[in-house]
């Protein structure tokens, strides 16, 4: 919902100094955020979550690891990601710069009144999930100037924008459909899925907001109401990790934010869930590439500048 794109939106702006550098083109009250993003180093770039929303990410510059439902990906440039509306997403950044592009959009704005036939054939089973799009794509010239247009018009706003942003998409979903239709699932596998996402979408929500607490693989299993054996499986197969190494890359990120934020390297180890900052110093020179003083030291430079 709306609500949700912008509690994200505004939770980008606060990162934006931390960890990406970020041009975000949207306004309140339109259904469409699209944003322009590049990432410095390895980090996840976001957890795991799914959304109602349609989301496009095109990649221009660098390498996104991306987890998709039970899927691995790795993207390059020219090459993008559709993201259906409830598909389980995690993205990763290994090495590297990254630059890419995002849109999310609330399929509804591409619809009309319930009784329109686009409505009826398009938007309300991309909706309900009985229509669904292969998740990579390269993109051919056609899409990339669409995308361009969605860029351009939003960070410009000139009159009419919100137009000619309808019609971009709209080119844009008429490609998808007529290209990379995925028309595998049955209603039985969908309705799993569906089940399979309430139950991680809490396990999401508790590890981003407990990530500093000693967690157990049996505390999350428990929590999801899993075995452990059958959590860890199901969890690797929607984010590409395991849950203990995906809690590990999800405190380092933390971690580097509290850094960037001015607070010590030991006060950062122990809210981070490390119990000792030499094990946490040498976690995260492994991770980064330099010790976390240096990482405060880098934000301290930016600030003096």
């Amino acid at each position: 919902n709306r609500k949700y794109c912008f509690l994200l939106y505004e939770r980008i702006i606060c990162m934006e100094k931390k960890a990406f550098q970020e041009t975000i083109a949207s306004e309140e009250g339109f259904p469409v955020i699209a944003r322009r993003t590049l990432i410095k180093g390895p980090q996840i770039i976001f957890g795991g979550h799914y959304h109602s929303q349609f989301e496009l990410l095109y990649i221009k510059r660098g390498r996104m690891e991306l987890c998709c439902n039970q899927s691995d990906y790795i993207l390059v440039p020219g090459e993008a990601a559709v993201l259906n509306p409830y598909d389980i997403h995690t993205a990763f950044n290994g090495a590297g710069r990254l630059f890419y592009y995002c849109v999310i959009v609330d399929p509804l704005f591409l619809g009309a009144q319930a009784a329109d036939v686009c409505m009826q054939r398009y938007i309300q089973p991309m909706l309900q999930g009985t229509l669904r799009f292969h998740n990579k794509l390269c993109v051919q010239a056609r899409l990339a100037a669409e995308l361009e247009t969605v860029m351009t018009e939003c960070r410009r706003r000139k009159p009419g924008y919100e137009l000619a942003v309808r019609g971009a998409l709209t080119n844009i979903l008429a490609e998808l459909y007529r290209t990379h239709l995925d028309l595998s699932g049955r209603e039985e596998e969908r309705e799993a899925r569906r089940q399979c996402m309430e139950r991680f979408r809490t396990i999401f929500l508790y590890l981003e907001e407990h990530y500093g607490d000693p967690l157990s693989l049996q505390d999350l299993a428990s929590l999801a109401g899993y075995s452990p054996f059958h959590f860890d499986r199901l969890f690797h197969a929607l984010t590409g990790k395991t849950p203990m190494r995906y809690l590990r890359a999800l405190r380092l990120q933390k971690a580097a934010e509290m850094l960037c934020g001015g607070t010590g390297v030991s006060e950062t180890a122990l809210r981070c869930g490390f119990n000792s900052p030499n094990y946490f110093c040498e976690v995260f020179r492994r991770e980064f590439g330099y010790p976390p003083r240096a990482h405060e030291g880098r934000a301290r430079s930016r600030e003096a500048r």
